[in-house]
């Protein structure tokens, strides 16, 4: 079984959400794979409203299983759960000051200079093209050279 001291700071936040949402798993911590599906698509449709921002606690059910479809909470004691205000409180205020300092780039157009290679394929590609016999469409018809080599079009 998990324990409320050993989950990463995302489950902590999955617990303390799931817990807010439903008061009633304050007593026993025990909720149902139902209950878990019903408070995790309450929190997203409330997303846009502000509320708090969890995924599906997968990491839950595999070690934390009681029978077929209940599962134990790590339930936080009161000195964990206000540890895990105030780191969740200085976190937030820290990635607040960060968005304010950060500056916005601006990106800049890169102008290409001609160099000596580019005008010496240009003079190569000319000269290939000099080099070539010119095709006349009125001399040869590219339909019937496909039909004299017994490809029908």
């Amino acid at each position: 079984m998990l324990k409320f001291s050993a989950l990463s700071m995302s489950q902590k936040k999955c617990v303390v959400a799931l817990i807010e949402h439903t008061s009633s798993l304050k007593k026993d911590g025990k909720i149902s794979l139902k209950e878990v599906v019903a408070i995790t698509q309450d929190l997203a449709a409330k997303r846009s409203k502000g509320a708090v921002k969890i995924g599906y606690p997968n990491w839950l059910f595999k070690s934390n299983k009681l029978e077929r479809g209940l599962y134990q909470l790590p339930l936080p004691t009161e000195k964990e759960l206000s540890d895990y205000a105030q780191s969740s409180s200085t976190k937030t205020k820290t990635t607040a000051v960060k968005q304010k300092v950060a500056k916005v780039k601006v990106a800049k157009a890169k102008t290409v200079a001609k160099t000596t290679d580019s005008i010496a394929d240009k003079t190569r590609l000319q000269s290939i093209i000099d080099e070539s016999t010119p095709h006349d469409e009125d001399v040869e018809d590219f339909n019937q050279i496909l039909r004299e080599n017994g490809i029908e079009v």
